[in-house]
């Protein structure tokens, strides 16, 4: 089991110098990954960071630690676009990039509000032919794609990341099948529950009905699923016993969510000072 953080760049974590100091302790603290949301707007009034940006200086200014965007959007990028920055991101940090890519959803207006698709069966399909031209881009070999969304004939993207493959978690609200064959072709799934904030750890029998679903579609042995909730909340035995089953079932990283509207700064920066449960 690995231990990480889940953090929108929004309110006072829209500094990036604030992320870059809170991903700094992190390091510090013996946490293994630091991964951000991936949004352009937010509810009115509050600040919101680019992810992207942010990570880059995360990237410099740590060692070991793993990050990442979840999820980005796919059908409101470029995929050669985001080909580029995860290539160059990855080698910016010495392979610790892992990606992550969904629907998205249009809660805040985040779609319509600039025009982009809002149906969220053709922005699937957006998604999917996009995340092709991603891999393909991503090999450094030459390609060529014709497809509904997409036509290119590009030369081969160099340099290559750094880790080969990059690795991929892709959302999924559960059990919806449409995402969970998409995750299952890529290195890990970040399943949605549908539950109320701040998150509760997740059914370990849903996570293990996930698992051998993704398996039965072609998902491997080293495949990661990732979970979010809020266990800063729960006491240390509780904690215990929740990573034992969690492992059990088949999660491999555990996220402490936070939320837009908490807890406070202070806090999230104690928690995050506090180490994961393991410590």
């Amino acid at each position: 089991m690995r231990f990480g953080l889940f953090l929108p760049p929004f309110g006072d974590f829209a500094d990036p110098l604030r992320v870059v100091e809170l991903a700094g302790s992190a390091e510090e603290a013996g946490w293994d990954g630091l991964f951000l949301w991936d949004h352009l707007i937010s509810r009115p009034g509050l600040q919101v960071a680019d992810p992207w940006t942010t990570m880059a200086a995360i990237a410099t200014a740590t060692t070991t630690l793993r990050f990442g965007a979840l999820v980005t959007p796919l059908a409101r990028r470029r995929p050669w676009t985001l080909a580029r920055q995860m290539a160059t991101l990855d080698r910016l940090s010495g392979g610790r990039l892992i990606a992550g890519v969904g629907l998205g959803d249009d809660g805040w207006g985040e779609f319509s509000a600039f025009g982009e698709e809002r149906a969220p069966t053709k922005r699937g399909k957006i998604l999917d032919e996009a995340l092709e031209v991603l891999k393909g881009l991503l090999s450094g070999q030459p390609y060529e794609h014709r497809g509904e969304h997409f036509s290119l004939d590009a030369p081969a993207f160099l340099p290559r990341p750094v880790q080969e493959p990059l690795p991929i978690w892709a959302a999924c609200r559960w059990p919806n099948s449409a995402p969970l064959a998409r995750a299952a072709t890529l290195q890990g799934c970040f399943p949605i529950f549908q539950v109320s904030d701040p998150p509760p750890p997740p059914d370990p029998g849903d996570i293990a009905a996930l698992r051998r679903r993704l398996q039965e579609l072609g998902a491997g042995s080293d495949y990661d699923i990732v979970v979010r909730c809020a266990f800063s909340l729960e006491e240390p035995a509780t904690v215990r016993t929740i990573v034992a089953n969690l492992t059990e079932a088949g999660v491999t990283w555990m996220l402490e969510a936070f939320a837009p509207d908490g807890p406070p700064t202070a806090v999230v920066e104690e928690i995050v000072r506090s180490g994961p449960p393991r410590t």
